[in-house]
């Protein structure tokens, strides 16, 4: 459901604003969902799901997911480690 509910308030951002949604904060990690480029393709992805360093302002691991199972399982990654 976290999933879901994070996609949903994904798509509720307005245009022009950054797009990205907290999933989950673990000590100085963060696990968040991001837009993906449209290119207007049936077969674009969703959404990325990210695993964000909070100490080296940097992006650790990032997944594209092309379904909400996807996005599931990555978070599940993600928080795993």
């Amino acid at each position: 459901m976290r999933i879901s509910r994070a996609y949903i308030k994904l798509l509720c951002i307005p245009e022009g604003a950054a797009k990205t949604v907290s999933l989950a904060r673990i000590g100085n990690y963060e696990v968040r969902m991001l837009e993906s480029s449209q290119s207007g393709s049936d077969a674009a992805p969703l959404f990325s799901i990210e695993l964000f360093d909070h100490d080296a302002q940097s992006p650790v691991d990032n997944c594209i997911c092309y379904s909400l199972d996807e996005g599931t399982a990555a978070f599940q990654d993600f928080i795993s480690r």
